[in-house]
């Protein structure tokens, strides 16, 4: 999960250091108010927690796919095993990343 906030002068997607599963947990991290920088204007700016947004991070899925070679290798000679469990992990990987995001998503401060 990434949490990300946009910028008040150009617009663009400013990412916000920090690993808070849930936004009193940013609060509580972060303060009340706190200063993020834009990447691309360069301008620092004051943000809330009720900025902030979180989207699904793609590595994620990817290491779930990672994960899912791995064990198909390890399970190569259980047949029936290697179809059910290579297709499930990368699915049940995701479905926890979109959970985390939409319980960040839709709780407000």
């Amino acid at each position: 999960m990434k949490l990300i906030t946009q910028c008040n002068y150009c617009s663009s997607e400013i990412k916000v250091k920090s690993y808070a599963p849930t936004r009193p947990d940013l609060e509580m991290h972060k303060g009340e108010k706190f200063k993020v920088t834009c990447s691309q204007c360069g301008r620092p700016q004051e943000k809330q927690a009720n900025d902030v947004r979180a989207i699904a991070s793609n590595i994620i899925l990817i290491g779930g796919v990672v994960i899912s070679i791995v064990v198909t290798v390890l399970l190569w000679k259980m047949l029936g095993a290697i179809g059910t469990v290579s297709i499930i992990i990368p699915i049940l990987i995701y479905n926890s990343e979109l959970r985390a995001v939409a319980l960040f998503n839709s709780y407000r401060v």
